[in-house]
């Protein structure tokens, strides 16, 4: 009973991520270098072509912005309905979407209008899963791992939404419909939903806005998604090993595994 009690309290986001025993595609070492290897090389070849061969990578953004404007309120709802679509169907990309936000509506308004956009799709996912996916999920992920989500986000609450939002190269879209087939509130769902979107969105549209306004713009927010990335990796790693090797980061273990800690408080 006391085992079972201290496994459920000691549940982490990472019993989820790490288990597995296949490293996710963006995580992989290679993977990484290679990211930061080659946005290197693009910072590098944007220096080189725009300072000694005097080339502009500017977009001119006016006619798309004209073209957008003339749609007026229209456009604006064509294009939240099109973000919330690109959450409930996978093959619909969304950071196209999101530079075109940029693009048209610069930071503010883009990134209002994507948030708006995601948080109606994500919203739809969610029930959409809860109303027809929950009887299912044992079937989807086994037995063992629906009980084990549904006690990591009952004891994690909005914890685990929110990290995961947060999370780059992180499909948005799974993440409603999982969370859908899981006990965690809805409300409780979309507010931390809502708030872990808002970075990357946020990050993103700027770097579309860049591209009609300053690249180096774009290149500095992609630096920064880099970063993230590379981190996110970092941590991953760091958990990996830790849920692999568990005895390695006990104190209680080790070179006093010997001790009886019943003779000690005997």
């Amino acid at each position: 009973m006391v085992k079972s009690m201290t496994e459920e309290t000691a549940l982490d986001p990472g019993d989820l991520t790490f288990e597995p025993q296949e490293t996710p595609l963006l995580f992989r070492k290679s993977v990484l270098i290679g990211l930061v290897v080659a946005f290197m090389a693009i910072v590098v070849l944007y220096f080189v072509v725009t300072s000694f061969f005097g080339v502009s990578l500017q977009i001119d953004a006016e006619p798309f912005k004209d073209w957008v404007e003339a749609r007026g309120a229209f456009g604006v709802l064509v294009f939240i309905l099109v973000m919330a679509l690109s959450v409930l169907f996978a093959p619909i990309p969304n950071v196209p979407i999101f530079i075109a936000a940029g693009l048209a509506w610069g930071p503010v308004l883009g990134t209002a209008y994507c948030m708006a956009g995601l948080t109606l799709g994500s919203a739809i996912a969610f029930q959409v899963s809860r109303t027809f996916g929950r009887k299912h999920v044992t079937r989807l992920i086994g037995r063992k791992y629906a009980r084990k989500i549904d006690r990591l986000v009952g004891n994690m609450g909005g914890r685990v939404v929110f990290l995961t939002r947060l999370m780059p190269g992180v499909n948005f879209d799974w993440i409603s419909f999982v969370a859908g087939m899981t006990a965690v509130p809805f409300k409780t769902f979309i507010i931390f939903s809502f708030l872990g979107m808002i970075p990357p969105t946020a990050l993103t549209v700027v770097m579309g806005d860049g591209l009609g306004r300053d690249p180096r713009i774009t290149l500095a927010a992609g630096g920064v998604w880099v970063i993230a990335i590379v981190a996110t990796g970092a941590y991953f790693w760091v958990k990996r090993h830790h849920f692999r090797d568990p005895e390695s980061h006990n104190p209680g273990k080790g070179s006093d595994a010997g001790v009886n800690p019943e003779a000690e408080l005997g």
